[in-house]
């Protein structure tokens, strides 16, 4: 997204955040399909909602849209499930922001339901009838209503977005080589090594060196090519 553009849509964001309120966070990611690692968020309002602020990387659901095109078949994508840093669940939704069908850009807005579903919860029990706030029934009218977007600006929560955190942090676990190209071949998929410091940041996390991580996006790369 050139930067006259990108002026233009950050003074959107901060209008629709003041406009709709604090219970919406809004967000533009400039997004480059030629680098991704140039792509980032370009503004944010009401950002207290997920705690990311201006130049953060963009969410595992967002690659993972980019990736896979999502943005030629349609227009926008809206209520899908998101969760913050701090476990909240949100409700989430893209536009994505096209020039002669490229995608330069994409504008996110995530609802923060909670205030209403305790109140709601409140109301009811004076009446005795108990439900389970975090409940929303969330539908997404799209096929990615299996995904759920992780909402953080920590490039090692986007890698635990996609991977188990368990299978990474418990050092008592030992990963065969096999499962290790499979973690990367998962990744890989969903566009994680197209962000600035991946590789580095995957090899930490796996406990093994950066040219073994190079070696099994080879071995991913030359099995694709077997397949072909």
């Amino acid at each position: 997204m050139d930067k006259n553009k990108e002026i233009t849509y950050s003074n959107l964001v901060q209008f629709l955040g003041k406009v709709l309120g604090p219970n919406y966070e809004v967000v533009l990611h400039s997004i480059s399909l030629d680098n991704l690692y140039n792509s980032h968020i370009a503004a944010i309002a009401n950002n207290h909602i997920s705690g990311r602020t201006k130049n953060a990387p963009l969410t595992g659901m967002v690659i993972e849209m980019v990736k896979n095109k999502e943005y030629l078949n349609k227009d926008f994508i809206t209520n899908y499930k998101g969760i913050t840093k701090d476990k909240k669940e949100i409700r989430s939704s893209t536009f994505f922001i096209k020039e002669k069908d490229e995608l330069v850009g994409a504008l996110c807005i995530n609802f923060d339901s909670s205030r209403y579903s305790e109140i709601s919860k409140e109301i009811l029990e004076l009446a005795q009838i108990f439900i389970n706030p975090t409940d929303n029934s969330v539908k997404p009218d799209n096929n990615l209503d299996q995904s759920i977007e992780y909402l953080s600006e920590s490039l090692e929560d986007v890698i635990y977005s996609i991977i188990d955190p368990s299978l990474l942090e418990n050092e008592d676990i030992t990963l065969s080589q096999n499962h290790k190209i499979n973690i990367v071949r998962e990744l890989e998929l969903k566009g994680i090594f197209q962000l600035k410091g991946a590789v580095p940041r995957v090899a930490e996390l796996l406990r093994v060196s950066e040219p073994s991580v190079y070696r099994y996006l080879k071995i991913i790369e030359r099995e694709k090519k077997e397949v072909l």
